[in-house]
């Protein structure tokens, strides 16, 4: 029965009946608590003809791109770091665990009152909120690596470069994808916040405006053009990811990247190939 309904029930059926609840609701309330979805999509058809909404929003693309590279390629160095040398990761892991702690609107009214209003107080928003994740998860990973492995890369003497490139980094793809996802969720809360609260630019600034002057329907457009930024970030990480890692999906390098079926009708599938470069 449950497999049934698994087959039967279409993806879009949810955010049907969150469009039937949309509306229902909007027929009790009145439009300055909650517009119809006929209403915030007119609203946001004529923010798309407006040329500001397009300056806000590539403010915010490109803080939010530029905070997330940041992040996830200094959380990846420093949790390779932590992992790898015990001395770092006593060090460091207490202050990772710290600053994931604190509220991200702490850190908004901490860099406001430091850097004043600008680009200044999202960015580093985005690193301290986001950054400490990465390493965290990195460095833990790193750790439950098996220790064989490594003894195995140290009887050989690889050089650093190559036990990263061949042994750790493959091993951590996984490790590194969740912690990634993590961290893109992340960026995109504290963005906005940080707009919300500490900048004058940005959607997160257009979506303090509305609020202040109460144009809900401008609110909700916005939301939507936010969550909209922020699934179609997470659909294009999730194609990036298959693409690095086709066998995760089933494929096989060493089979020309193309799936192949058992004869009973099953996908077949297989383990990444070992490096060969160092044997």
């Amino acid at each position: 029965m449950m497999t049934f309904m698994r087959r039967n029930w279409p993806r879009w059926a949810p955010w049907l009946a969150l469009l039937a609840l949309w509306q229902g609701l909007s027929l009790r309330l009145p439009p300055t608590l909650l517009p119809s979805p006929g209403q915030t999509a007119a609203t946001l058809w004529h923010l798309l003809g407006q040329r500001s909404f397009y300056t806000a929003l590539a403010l915010t693309l490109g803080r939010g791109l530029l905070g997330f590279g940041l992040s996830v390629g200094l959380g990846v160095l420093l949790g390779l770091g932590m992992g790898l040398w015990e001395t770092a990761y006593r060090a460091l892991r207490p202050l990772m665990v710290l600053s994931t702690n604190v509220p991200p609107i702490a850190w908004v009214a901490l860099l406001v009152i430091w850097l004043g209003l600008g680009n200044g107080p999202p960015l580093l928003v985005i690193l301290t909120t986001t950054m400490p994740l990465v390493a965290v998860h990195v460095a833990e990973g790193v750790r439950e690596l098996d220790p064989a492995l490594l003894e195995m890369a140290a009887s050989f003497r690889l050089p650093l470069r190559t036990r990263l490139r061949h042994l750790v980094l493959p091993a951590l793809s996984g490790r590194i994808f969740a912690a990634t996802l993590l961290a893109l969720g992340f960026t995109w809360r504290a963005l906005v916040m940080a707009e919300f609260l500490g900048s004058t630019s940005g959607l997160g600034y257009q979506l303090a405006w509305a609020r202040q002057n109460l144009e809900t329907d401008r609110v909700l457009a916005y939301l939507l053009v936010i969550v909209g930024l922020s699934l179609s970030a997470e659909a294009g990480l999730r194609a990036g990811f298959r693409r690095l890692r086709p066998w995760e999906q089933g494929l096989h390098p060493a089979e020309g990247a193309y799936p192949h079926r058992h004869e009973d009708g099953r996908w077949h599938t297989h383990p990444p190939l070992p490096p060969t470069e160092w044997l």
